[in-house]
């Protein structure tokens, strides 16, 4: 009895595992998610960086008003006025989250090994949970973790692809919800980091001009050579930060939406074997873009 039943139990497991294997992702979803994955975490470090380096910038510009004895400038303010370390370590919280998320997302699709994915799956949690407006319970938390530790086993790949898919879906709102706070402080229209830079520039050519005019009153001629090398070196620097600043804002306010519209897409994308990728496609193909034109922009 015992030898008849071994057989049809061996049979039924095999039966299984081969309709689980038929559940995972397919080599174009699994080369889908990775993509999106790696593209996600490259644009979010680039779009920290802009942050860091602007407010750099902003103390550049101040520091510029400031020799040309700007009367705009309060002698005990900071020259990082409203770009501060901490101002800066909110949106940078926002960024990280969304490298983080991208780092899960490649973890889920490269390895089997529980240690590595719940570091990963810990690393986004913690990070989501920095963002100013960003409400994750600790039952979303958990759900998370829990979906990564069930990848292994006889069945890993129908657990890595129902892991992914419900990672995917779950994060939606919260992805959406950093994408929406990037969008804010690049879009020149909204009156948050970007609208700040853009005063800055102004309060920096009108230093510069009322220096130049100061110095021609007073002295009752032309600019002395001081004046007119700190006068040239701000209008330069408004200038190239003015261009840069607007070309790296323009590519964001891109790949943010271009982002958005690929999270969908995916969410799709590992649902079904039949849905196209063109958009997450795209999205990777406008990332890569911004690395190479961000590369020229800030002259690394």
């Amino acid at each position: 009895m015992t030898g008849g039943r071994f057989p049809s139990a061996l049979l039924r497991l095999s039966m299984m595992l081969l309709l689980a294997t038929g559940c995972g992702l397919t080599v174009q979803q699994r080369s889908a998610v990775e993509r999106f994955g790696a593209a996600t975490a490259d644009f979010a470090t680039l779009a920290s960086s802009e942050l860091v380096k602007s407010r750099t910038d902003v103390v550049d510009m101040n520091t510029l008003r400031a020799k040309l004895g700007d009367p705009a400038l309060a002698s005990d303010g900071a020259l990082d006025e409203h770009f501060s370390v901490a101002q800066v370590k909110v949106r940078t919280d926002a960024l990280k989250a969304l490298e983080e998320y991208g780092a899960l997302l490649q973890t889920l699709v490269r390895s089997s090994q529980k240690d590595q994915l719940q570091k990963a799956a810990d690393g986004f949690v913690a990070s989501l949970r920095k963002v100013n407006g960003v409400s994750l319970s600790d039952g979303q938390a958990g759900a998370i973790g829990e979906a990564v530790q069930k990848v292994g086993g006889l069945i890993v790949e129908y657990m890595r692809a129902d892991a992914t898919r419900q990672i995917v879906t779950d994060t939606q709102p919260h992805v959406s919800r950093v994408l929406q706070l990037v969008k804010r402080d690049f879009d020149p229209q909204a009156d948050h980091w970007s609208l700040g830079y853009d005063k800055v520039l102004a309060a920096l050519d009108g230093a510069a001009a009322r220096a130049e005019r100061v110095a021609s009153l007073s002295a009752g001629a032309p600019p002395g050579p001081v004046t007119v090398a700190l006068v040239g070196e701000a209008r330069a620097a408004r200038q190239r930060n003015a261009t840069r600043f607007k070309a790296v804002s323009a590519q964001v306010l891109e790949v943010t939406a271009k982002l958005a519209e690929a999270q969908k897409n995916l969410r799709y994308a590992v649902q079904s074997k039949t849905v196209s990728l063109d958009e997450v496609n795209d999205y990777v193909s406008q990332v890569e873009d911004f690395v190479r034109i961000y590369a020229i922009l800030r002259d690394r």
